[in-house]
C-alpha cells in the first residue's frame, strides 16, 4: 500500500488542496481542480493519475478551516468506492482512501 504524506499547513483555499493533491497523484495537465474531477480519476479513472492504486492520501497540519473541507472530501472518496462497487457498469472496488490525521 502506497502512502502519500500531504502537509496542509499552508493550504488556505480548496484550490491548495487540489494543487498539491494533483502534483502528489501525478495528475495529467489538464486535470480540473475540483472535488468532481478527482474523484473520476481517483475512483473510476484511475489511469488518468501516474500514481495507481492501492494507495492512501494522509493529511497532516491541515487548519480549522480547512479540516471540515478535508473530512468532507474523504468521505466523498468513500461514497464513491462505494458506488463504483454497487454500478453495474464497473462492479469492483478500487483501493484509494483519504485520511484526515
Amino acid at each position: 500500500m502506497q502512502m502519500i504524506d500531504l502537509n496542509g499547513a499552508g493550504w488556505r483555499t480548496k484550490q491548495d488542496f487540489y494543487d498539491a493533491l494533483a502534483d502528489a497523484l501525478g495528475s495529467v495537465d489538464w486535470h480540473g481542480r475540483n472535488a468532481d474531477a478527482f474523484l473520476e480519476t481517483m475512483v473510476y479513472f484511475v489511469d488518468l493519475n501516474r500514481v495507481q492504486p492501492p494507495y492512501r492520501v494522509v493529511i497532516s497540519d491541515a487548519s480549522d478551516d480547512m479540516r471540515q473541507f478535508l473530512n468532507d472530501f474523504a468521505s466523498w472518496v468513500q461514497e464513491a468506492r462505494d458506488d463504483r462497487k454497487t454500478n453495474p457498469e464497473w462492479g469492483d472496488d478500487v483501493d484509494v482512501a483519504v485520511v484526515v490525521a
